[in-house]
């Protein structure tokens, strides 16, 4: 669509949650009606629990995206104790979903599993791999430890 995301985790301090949308200048905020709640963003707010907002026509968009073109923000730690902002093209999401192609034998048939945090980099491979193939994406919550007996089998 043009745009770029910024991963926020919702259970960030509210004054991190600030910083980043004040310093990305997001210009939508998805979310749901939940997470709203003491935050003070005052722009274009879509929320995913709610399709009324939504208000965009669903037909495909004519769009080319070039390869120096933002694809996301990924915030880190920083060292000035304000989180940093990290700028990743779409060449570089190619290039790594593309960089091992040819090592692992992927397929439709393949479940990944999304045990990273969303605002953590690694996500991304495990994302935007399952959508390449095709295969199922299941987002494993936070409440489950982290190796599971068992997770394979869902």
């Amino acid at each position: 669509a043009g745009g770029a995301y910024v991963p926020i985790d919702p259970d960030y301090p509210k004054e991190r949650i600030h910083y980043m949308l004040e310093d990305s200048n997001v210009s939508i905020l998805l979310l749901q009606h939940h997470l709203l709640e003491g935050t003070d963003y005052q722009s274009h707010t879509v929320f995913l629990d709610d399709p009324s907002s939504y208000g965009a026509e669903a037909s495909n968009l004519n769009l080319s995206v070039m390869p120096n073109q933002l694809a996301y923000v990924i915030y880190t730690s920083g060292t000035t104790g304000n989180p940093k902002g990290t700028l990743i093209e779409h060449k570089n999401v190619v290039r790594l979903l593309f960089n091992n192609k040819n090592v692992f034998d992927f397929n439709a048939s393949d479940t990944w599993t999304l045990f990273h945090s969303f605002c953590f980099d690694f996500s991304v491979w495990e994302m935007y791999r399952a959508l390449q193939y095709g295969g199922k994406l299941l987002i494993v919550p936070k409440q489950i430890p982290r190796p599971r007996k068992g997770i394979c089998n869902c």
